[in-house]
């Protein structure tokens, strides 16, 4: 077996497997079978055809983002606004992009294809099946010094302060055209997630300080060691006790977790049982139930009390005045190497932009309209995704539309190649309390809290009832289980069941972590000021100053 953080000889991270083992990918489920499956080119085309449909009618109409840079798109409203049928109201904006980086650390699958099947137990994932930050820590001041500051290997380089009112917001350390010199490249994809990344960077430089300021610390390969240790388990902290309550049915979590106050120290698995004790990345979760938070993303954000609007972008008054508006697009169709969004990968961090965390993590709280909503929500979970969305900068092809520019297109295709179960099959196995009807499903759709009709999705239903019937994709199910069972507020059973036991099980089984090392461990233990027993993002952010 391979050490932790270490790879398996080349060459043998793809080699076949038996039916009941399970690689660094695999199935929660592999005994269910397939929802949706093309047994000949005719069948195929049929369900790419219903991907496209039903892609289409998940995609909504926020901001129009086929203006080039120098047009005027439409925004969504003003940070001064609220949007209550669209807004999440218990889930802060930065839980988004946190999820985006908590997923960038543990998958990464370049080499599967939308258009054909594949078996997940032959596929490699890129990265350790644990939450262990290797796209911070990359392998190592060894082997990666470019990573690390100069002057001291023990300490991260960071780029140039961006922040304002005093704070102290560095962009990532860039080549000359940009490129960001970080451990997984994926974490420039925007400006925000590149700012989380800058986050726990300054978090291991800080707690390397405060260590190093301690009378017994000398040896900086030493200090370096315990900075790392104490800054993976505080992540894996954050994300089990602050993150998975907030996406998750808190209920669902609190039964996978062991119980401190009964003595229990291993956590409660029902569906999560890797063979051998090797944790694995079920493709239930990777292709369906962790790409929940698509449908969060708002299309578009503040970043602090200074930026808050953008050259291209202005807003049209119901008097006729059309003043700049207080929101950063998520991102914008390219016409020049550097745009007015919150596109990533090769563009600076522009002047100003630093963010104030306040604005994305903290305890949400009605504010009468007029006064700034903050924390910024996310937008609830449901079936429903932002046009930008629709619309991919990276895989759009100037003057000719593809269905693969659409993110609901991808994640459909990814589900049928990998040979997901419906929805309704995965309820029924976890025997869950409430599994959704095909009207539901397909009759029903929310705004808000109010549900609704959804002529779309019966019409889908009807011209495609050998596919649908009784058989919803999975990704697909699991949004609509959030939003018609739970207001969009969290994941339901069958979503917070497979998330939990995951992300849960990610981390027990790393035998370097809190949770089986010291099962009863909180931040607070490491004897840090800032670091406390009810830690969340906020409080993190704080702590790094």
């Amino acid at each position: 077996m391979a050490g932790h953080g270490s790879k398996p000889l080349r060459g043998l991270e793809s080699t076949q497997q038996s039916s009941i083992q399970t690689g660094k990918f695999g199935r929660m489920f592999r005994w269910l079978e397939p929802a949706q499956i093309g047994r000949t080119p005719q069948e195929q085309i049929a369900i790419t055809d219903l991907c496209k449909g039903l892609a289409k009618a998940m995609i909504g109409n926020e901001f129009n983002t086929k203006v080039d840079v120098g047009g005027s798109p439409t925004p969504d409203s003003d940070i001064n606004t609220p949007e209550p049928n669209d807004e999440n109201p218990t889930i802060p904006a930065g839980y988004t992009y946190f999820g985006q980086f908590i997923d960038h650390d543990i998958t990464f699958d370049p080499a599967s294809s939308l258009q054909q099947q594949n078996d997940p137990d032959a596929l490699v994932d890129f990265r350790t099946p644990r939450l262990d930050l290797d796209c911070i820590y990359g392998r190592g001041p060894a082997d990666q010094p470019y990573l690390y500051d100069k002057s001291n290997r023990s300490k991260f380089v960071l780029g140039a302060d961006r922040g304002v009112n005093g704070m102290k917001r560095p962009d990532l350390q860039r080549t000359a055209d940009f490129t960001a010199l970080i451990g997984d490249k994926r974490n420039d994809e925007n400006k925000i997630v590149a700012q989380i990344q800058a986050l726990f960077l300054k978090f291991h430089n800080k707690v390397f300080d405060d260590l190093k300021a301690r009378p017994d610390a000398s040896d900086d390969d030493l200090v370096f060691a315990e900075a790392q240790r104490i800054v993976r388990w505080t992540y894996q902290w954050l994300v089990l006790h602050d993150y998975l309550p907030k996406i998750c049915d808190a209920k669902v979590i609190e039964s996978i977790m062991p119980k401190k106050d009964k003595g229990e120290r291993n956590p409660n698995f029902k569906f999560y049982r890797p063979h051998d004790g090797d944790a694995y990345i079920p493709v239930e979760f990777s292709v369906a139930a962790f790409r929940f938070a698509h449908s969060m993303v708002r299309p578009s954000y503040a970043l602090n009390d200074i930026v808050l609007t953008t050259p291209t972008a202005k807003f049209k008054s119901a008097k006729g005045k059309v003043t700049p508006f207080a929101r950063v697009p998520i991102f914008v169709r390219q016409t020049s190497a550097v745009t007015d969004a919150m596109n990533g990968f090769g563009e600076p961090l522009p002047p100003a932009w630093g963010i104030d965390w306040t604005f994305f993590f903290g305890e949400p709280k009605k504010i009468p309209a007029g006064q700034k909503q903050i924390p910024q929500l996310s937008y609830r979970i449901d079936a429903t995704l932002v046009d930008p969305l629709g619309n991919l900068p990276e895989f759009a092809r100037a003057g000719i539309p593809s269905p693969f520019e659409s993110l609901a297109f991808r994640n459909l295709m990814r589900g049928v190649s990998m040979g997901l179960p419906s929805g309704q099959r995965v309820a029924e196995m976890m025997n869950v309390s409430k599994i959704l009807s095909d009207a539901q499903l397909w009759h029903s759709k929310a705004d808000g809290d109010v549900i609704g009709k959804w002529d779309e999705g019966k019409a889908l239903l009807a011209g495609n009832k050998r596919w649908l019937q009784g058989c919803a994709p999975l990704w697909f199910y699991i949004l609509k289980e959030a939003e018609i069972l739970n207001k969009g507020h969290h994941l339901g059973e069958v979503g917070s069941r497979v998330v939990g036991e995951t992300m849960i099980g990610l981390v027990w089984y790393d035998h370097f972590s809190y949770l089986f090392q010291k099962p009863q461990w909180t931040p607070k233990d490491e004897g840090i000021a800032g670091l406390t027993d009810n830690l969340d993002m906020l409080a993190l952010t704080k702590y790094v100053g």
